[in-house]
């Protein structure tokens, strides 16, 4: 399966998840943190073709903490990508959620088929653009992302000599993660794109 199947077929399936598990009342204060020209940029990356930024101002240390653990996951799964054997989904996503078993059951597929990804092929831009605090242990995280990483077909994962482009599709997406605390960090429940383009950066990045 293509990587734009397995995206559309993952988005169905999440979308078809949240009408039942997602949609209840939500309690406490509910605010939008917006972008402003002059919010401050923090940037983190595990590569030079990897970049998971956020534009969000800093207004308190509980957004503070959601906007680093969720910079910390997306980093992780940009690891998840490249060697999905150690992929550690517990630690990235609530246990049961949507995004748990969509994740879960990705990496067994990659694995099963040797597709992987290498820092040296294609780019990943994402930008956290707001966050939505819904009560002091749950979350939405608005995020615009650039993709155009190549996933290979690999019979040998140590080397590159047999490596088959599986996969080398650009796709950019406006995104909405539901997070929610648990122990002490933010994790993945689930997620909704609302904006999505094949072949081209609705985002706007630069490079």
């Amino acid at each position: 399966m293509s990587k734009t199947t397995t995206q559309r077929v993952l988005v169905a399936v999440l979308a078809l998840l949240c009408t039942s598990s997602c949609s209840s009342a939500r309690s406490g204060l509910v605010f939008d943190i917006t972008t402003t020209s002059s919010a401050p940029l923090t940037t983190s990356t595990t590569a030079p073709s990897e970049i998971v930024q956020s534009v969000v101002p800093k207004a308190s240390a509980l957004v503070d903490h959601i906007v680093d653990d969720f910079i910390s996951t997306y980093l992780l799964r940009t690891e998840c990508g490249r060697t999905p054997r150690q992929c550690p989904v517990q630690q990235m996503t609530i246990a049961g959620s949507p995004l748990s078993v969509a994740l879960t059951n990705t990496m067994r597929e990659r694995v099963a088929g040797n597709l992987a990804t290498r820092t040296d092929a294609g780019k990943l831009r994402v930008r956290i653009e707001s966050v939505e605090i819904i009560d002091q242990s749950h979350a939405d995280v608005h995020t615009c992302i650039f993709d155009s990483v190549v996933l290979f077909d690999s019979g040998q994962f140590d080397s590159t000599a047999d490596d088959i482009v599986f996969d080398d599709s650009i796709i950019s997406a406006r995104m909405v993660w539901k997070v929610q605390l648990d122990l002490g960090t933010w994790k993945w429940h689930s997620t909704e794109t609302t904006q999505r383009k094949i072949g081209a950066d609705l985002c706007g990045f630069s490079n």
